[in-house]
């Protein structure tokens, strides 16, 4: 006798950060033999990054949520309803959230039907929509150790990454991308919106090295051009060879192609650091209440794998400092890389899924079995006992 494939519906958006684990998960699903559905706002990103990655995967979008406070509660109950029908008529046996705005009316949508609901939290800090649905949730999927103390629900999996991140070699890397392999290649990424501190301050801060570096700059959306003019006018003794692009679909080949990396401090990226074992100089943004990317930055920091620079008071000159320190010390950017290393874990999606599969099938709500061990209750013990963070 048959049995119908399990229908799992994730929900996610907003950011990369948010909704590639989902769209990784997503693929792991199917090679599991279960029918995924996403779920996302519809904002143009989300519909690009969806159609690209899984473009065969059942895919419906809530309205967009609005910007004024005051209309977030018309658009919450619409929104749930539209996902209640969605959820019901897809005949979905469990939701995954990972974060975005549009999760919280399909986490809400799946309570009210009486449907499991489990949460991946890719940050050191809980996101304000986990945190609002913790209470509501089967179990939470953590990337990172968290920085405040969690639940029995909470289980340490890592974040899941794509399959090609991490498994090239630096070598193989620079052929493909025609980088040479006798200069240090230095990677600059501030996601796909870019990062006006490192589009600004890094190509001034490389320049005043006076040393010869391969220069790979990823500049944001519509940001390119701007940061190409950077960069030529800090070089003009010619020491840097520069690459600038608005964002890259081939990060897997960018990691391991560099000797350093320049970025952001989001969940993701963390969690990709850790897997490539690369060194590490971020940046957090800043503007964030509870400081996540800093907490994420943190976890390498701590480890020895990165370096944080906190943008408020951030200069060139003190910038510049570091990253002389760091290139005259080769070794020290090995050894920073494979602390890193340490951290990485490859199997986060089958964790999750060989959990969230058996839990599918336990009819006791909220039970706690054997299995993936639970997460650290703060930063003050060791992750690597826990099976890494990535």
């Amino acid at each position: 006798m048959s049995t119908s494939p399990q229908r799992i519906c994730l929900a996610s958006g907003g950011t990369g950060g948010h909704l590639m684990p989902a769209l990784v998960l997503a693929r792991a699903l199917q090679d599991h033999g279960c029918e995924p559905t996403i779920v996302t706002e519809g904002r143009d990103v989300e519909r690009e990054l969806v159609q690209r990655e899984l473009p065969e995967v059942p895919y419906f979008e809530l309205s967009r949520s609005p910007r004024a406070t005051w209309r977030m509660p018309g658009w919450l109950l619409r929104a749930t309803l539209r996902a209640r029908r969605e959820l019901r008529s897809r005949g979905v046996a469990g939701v995954v959230s990972t974060g975005g705005r549009a999760s919280v009316p399909a986490a809400l949508a799946a309570r009210s039907l009486g449907l499991p609901l489990f949460l991946l939290e890719q940050n050191a800090v809980t996101g304000r929509a986990n945190r609002w649905l913790a209470p509501l949730a089967r179990r939470v999927y953590l990337g990172l150790p968290l920085a405040e103390p969690v639940g029995a629900r909470a289980l340490l999996t890592g974040t899941p990454l794509r399959p090609g991140i991490g498994n090239k070699s630096r070598v193989a890397a620079r052929g493909e991308l025609g980088l040479g392999n006798d200069v240090p290649v230095v990677l600059v990424t501030g996601g796909s919106q870019g990062a006006r501190v490192l589009n600004e301050l890094v190509p001034r801060a490389l320049g005043a090295l006076r040393r010869r570096l391969q220069v790979v700059h990823l500049a944001g959306l519509g940001n390119d051009q701007a940061v190409r003019h950077a960069y030529a006018a800090a070089s003009r003794d010619g020491a840097l060879s520069v690459r600038v692009r608005p964002v890259a679909a081939d990060m897997d080949r960018l990691y391991a192609a560099a000797d350093l990396i320049v970025c952001r401090g989001g969940g993701t990226t963390v969690a990709e650091l850790a897997l490539v074992g690369r060194a590490a100089l971020i940046v957090p943004y800043p503007h964030h209440k509870d400081r996540q990317q800093l907490h994420n930055a943190r976890v390498l920091e701590r480890a020895g794998a990165a370096v944080i620079f906190e943008e408020a008071g951030l200069d060139q000159q003190a910038m510049v400092g570091c990253l002389e320190a760091l290139f005259a010390d080769p070794l020290r950017l090995v050894e920073m890389g494979e602390h890193g290393r340490r951290l990485g874990r490859r199997d986060a999606a089958t964790a999750i899924l060989d959990d969230l599969l058996h839990e599918l099938h336990t009819p006791r709500v909220g039970a706690v079995r054997e299995g993936p061990r639970p997460a650290p209750a703060g930063p003050g013990r060791d992750e690597r006992a826990h099976g890494g963070i990535a």
